[in-house]
């Protein structure tokens, strides 16, 4: 009698570890299986600002992530006046053929070391994250460029063109630092920005 109550204790005890190792397996296979992953879409884009795959070109987080607005129907990019555009690319040629690539940080900065006298031109950008977007890798116009040599330059105030374009004519050696800034509509239309550099013109 005894023996078979000792045996009958291990079945159940054993049974009762079987089933709490099954539940344990069951549910790290269903946690596992709950977690996005990047390459559960083959063909796909893994968004880096949701944390999730999407089945084909998630464009507008690009712009969520700069700051900006996109226009989904029209691609117009838009930006708060006199707010700092942060993650944007600025890609620069000197006319020594030196290339600049830079992006500007979460103030809307950049910064870079000019050895000799010379000339610049900028390309700003959308960042070319998802090769799919329409948007990525464009130009963006309307951007407000400030800054200049620094510590001590004289203040330089540019706009990007419709290409996205700034350039900076016969400026000397030294450091400088620029901010991106969402330009207001006055200030796209000011006939002053939109010109290259000099002296005279941006005092």
């Amino acid at each position: 009698m005894k023996k078979r109550a000792v045996i009958a204790a291990f079945l159940l005890f054993t049974s009762f570890i079987v089933l709490a190792q099954v539940k344990n397996s069951t549910l790290t296979e269903t946690q596992q299986s709950a977690k996005p992953s990047k390459t559960s879409v083959q063909e796909g884009h893994y968004c880096e600002y949701c944390k999730l795959s999407y089945p084909e070109s998630h464009f507008p987080c690009i712009m969520k992530s700069i700051k900006g607005k996109l226009d989904a129907a029209t691609g117009d990019i838009n930006f708060t006046a006199g707010q700092p555009v942060a993650g944007i690319v600025v890609k620069g040629n000197t006319n020594t053929g030196d290339l600049l690539a830079l992006t500007t940080n979460e103030k809307g900065e950049i910064e870079f070391n000019n050895a000799s006298t010379g000339n610049y031109k900028f390309v700003v950008s959308v960042p070319s994250t998802n090769p799919n977007s329409r948007v990525a890798g464009s130009p963006i116009g309307g951007i407000l460029i400030k800054g200049g040599k620094n510590p001590g330059g004289n203040s330089i105030i540019l706009i990007t063109n419709e290409n996205g374009e700034i350039e900076l004519q016969n400026i000397s050696a030294g450091k400088y630092k620029f901010i991106a800034l969402g330009a207001s509509e006055d200030e796209k239309t000011n006939s002053l920005y939109k010109s290259v550099y000099s002296e005279k013109v941006n005092p």
